[in-house]
């Protein structure tokens, strides 16, 4: 993890960082800031209704529109791993009216997937982080593994003969065991499907043996007997699942996994409108009943500045590239 993140803890297990930097900017503004937003905000979410995403920017966007006291609209614009709505925010004007939605597909993984993006990383204002969404390791008790020890063996011991699955190439999920993979030297074969629900059913089914999982899909099956959970991808136990260790605990430094949101606007948007909105989502994440409604979902708020965000952003996309380069995943 990056020096100039820094992560501490909540009574809801949300890790935030620069929460001061932020709030201050909401104090000290000049004129154009406070003079902004005169009409309505469009909040691009690069994916379908109803998913994460689209959730969590309406969510945000209720709380942010009453502070600004603007309507926010939000616009799906889903296709292609994110890239047609991440596409349509670089080529929106750089007044500070429309923002999007941007997670690990848009602002680490798709440069080293994609040949051909329309746009650029420098297309846009890195406005701040939103939330993690930390992966359960999970496993079908048919492999009689009890423990994350136990699971590097069992793995180790079958070279490429034990599936994974994941909800599609290229996925947080995905990036995420590849590089697990290359820390332990281990070799699996990986199953994608078409979304995490898809893959827990299959997993508590014994038609797949692994997987990494996202909480809410997998949260259900905690005390089911069926599968077993063996780590989880956050510096810390989940209050909802205390018994689950993390990777950090057994041993796996530095290593997160989590699938990750962030707001991000056209470049060129003036950097007061910038702080403007990295004040107001800071604000928006401290609030005690939007905090439980995350959690709820399996999302974990993270706040940062612009500045550590964009250093993360940069740090994240160079481990992302090495890893798909390593193990040669392609979307094709």
């Amino acid at each position: 993890m990056l020096n100039s993140i820094q992560y501490r803890s909540s009574r809801f297990g949300s890790f935030f960082l620069g929460l001061s930097a932020g709030m201050a900017l909401l104090l000290a503004q000049p004129a154009i800031a406070q003079e902004y937003p005169k009409k309505t905000i469009k909040w691009i979410v690069p994916y379908g209704a109803g998913g994460a995403s689209d959730i969590l920017a309406r969510l945000l966007g209720e709380q942010i529109g009453a502070e600004l006291k603007q309507q926010i609209i939000i616009e799906n614009r889903p296709g292609a791993g994110g890239t047609i709505g991440t596409a349509a925010l670089a080529k929106a004007p750089a007044d500070g009216y429309t923002l999007a939605t941007a997670d690990n597909s848009t602002l680490f993984n798709n440069w080293h997937l994609f040949n051909n993006l329309n746009y650029r990383q420098n297309d846009f204002e890195y406005v701040a982080t939103t939330v993690h969404l930390p992966l359960l390791l999970i496993v079908n008790t048919e492999s009689n593994v009890t423990n994350y020890q136990e699971w590097l063996e069992w793995v180790k011991q079958s070279p490429n003969k034990i599936s994974y699955a994941s909800p599609g190439i290229g996925s947080p999920h995905h990036i995420a065991m590849e590089t697990l993979s290359d820390r332990e030297k281990i070799n699996m074969v990986h199953v994608p499907y078409r979304g995490d629900a898809a893959a827990m059913t299959d997993l508590v089914g014994g038609q797949i043996q692994t997987a990494l999982v996202g909480v809410a899909n997998a949260r259900q099956y905690q005390n089911d007997p069926r599968v077993r959970f063996l780590a989880v991808t956050w510096p810390s136990r989940l209050s909802s699942m205390p018994n689950v260790p993390t990777f950090e605990e057994l041993g796996v430094k530095d290593f997160r996994g989590s699938a990750e949101q962030g707001i991000i606007m056209p470049a060129g948007v003036p950097k007061e409108i910038v702080n403007r909105w990295n004040a107001e989502i800071t604000k928006a994440l401290e609030i005690p009943a939007v905090r439980e409604k995350l959690e709820v979902l399996g999302m974990y708020p993270v706040a940062s500045t612009p500045e550590a965000f964009k250093s993360y952003v940069d740090e994240r996309a160079k481990q992302a590239g090495e890893i798909i380069r390593k193990s040669g995943i392609t979307v094709n």
